[in-house]
């Protein structure tokens, strides 16, 4: 139990970390240098979809601190459609990799507890040969 609440905060933290690091990211290279809404009040990231309204207009460059007057603009080549799917990418990497690390630092927590027998000494493992440690031991 007290393993998978510790994979449980393990994963939380990390997914916390990614979003605050993918938050700055988002706000520096790709708000208004792939898009810009002229009444954004930041942390874009954290608002999916709420990156462009209405009047979308596509331009050459994208530039900030327009009039709210002006409509909201995207760079050719890119779309509300092709936003979502780098959010997503954002998204689905931070929750990939606090999984892959939740999962791996769990695991790295079991191989170093110290395993004992029912009778109370020191356990037995079996190698992939089957032949048990303490019988290697023993050869030697």
């Amino acid at each position: 139990m007290m393993r998978q609440i510790k994979g449980l905060v393990t994963f939380a933290t990390s997914l916390g970390l990614l979003t605050i690091i993918f938050t700055a990211i988002w706000g520096v290279f790709i708000t208004d240098n792939l898009y810009n809404c002229t009444d954004a009040v930041g942390f874009d990231y954290l608002q999916p979809g709420n990156w462009v309204h209405d009047n979308v207009a596509f331009v050459n460059q994208v530039r900030a601190g327009r009039s709210m007057s002006e409509p909201d603009t995207i760079k050719e080549g890119w779309s509300v459609p092709a936003l979502w799917a780098l959010w997503l990418l954002f998204f689905g990497s931070s929750v990939v990799a606090s999984a892959f690390l939740a999962r791996g630092l769990s695991a790295a927590r079991r191989s170093a507890e110290p395993t004992s027998s029912p009778n109370g000494g020191p356990a037995m493992r079996v190698c992939n040969s089957g032949v048990a440690q303490a019988e290697r031991s023993a050869r030697r």
